[in-house]
């Protein structure tokens, strides 16, 4: 009965630290095209659907990839409007960040505006494993290298019986 409670414990400690990424949800970012306006309105929301309120807007103009041309919050519909300067034409990378997820679109930009046939999606990264805390990572790694020492134990401890 024992070993069955520790190899539960193992098992289970085993799953939850590998399952974060398959239980969450993504994130996606649509937009909308109106081609009488300069401004492009970008829609962030989960794969729930439900909107990326507050999520944090990281806009890089295409001279410099390093520092943020400006950096904004989405409102509560999870929008926000990207109004480039077209005096900096080339394309500028948009990041939008919430709670592990990230989405990153690449607009074009020309010097008559917005080149909206060629929006692309930006390279994508998981940011879940950053949001484990350090000490979580401890307590899981510590209740399944417990798990396996007392499992160890009993069995050897059978074994010489």
């Amino acid at each position: 009965m024992r070993k069955l409670l520790w190899g539960s414990l193992f098992g289970l400690t085993a799953a939850a630290s590998t399952a974060s990424v398959a239980w969450g949800h993504a994130s996606q970012t649509d937009y909308f095209v109106d081609l009488f306006s300069a401004d492009l309105v970008l829609t962030a929301s989960y794969s729930t659907g439900e909107p990326m309120i507050e999520a944090e807007v990281l806009v890089y103009a295409p001279n410099d990839a390093e520092i943020p041309w400006t950096d904004t919050l989405t409102d509560d519909q999870g929008q926000f409007v990207f109004v480039p300067n077209e005096t900096l034409p080339g394309n500028w990378r948009v990041e939008i960040t919430q709670g592990g997820h990230q989405d990153i679109l690449i607009i074009p930009v020309t010097e008559t505006g917005i080149d909206y046939i060629n929006i692309s999606q930006g390279p994508q990264q998981d940011l879940h494993y950053a949001e484990m805390p350090p000490a979580g990572l401890g307590v899981m790694v510590a209740l399944g290298l417990g798990g396996l020492v007392v499992t160890l134990r009993q069995r050897s401890t059978a074994t010489n019986d």
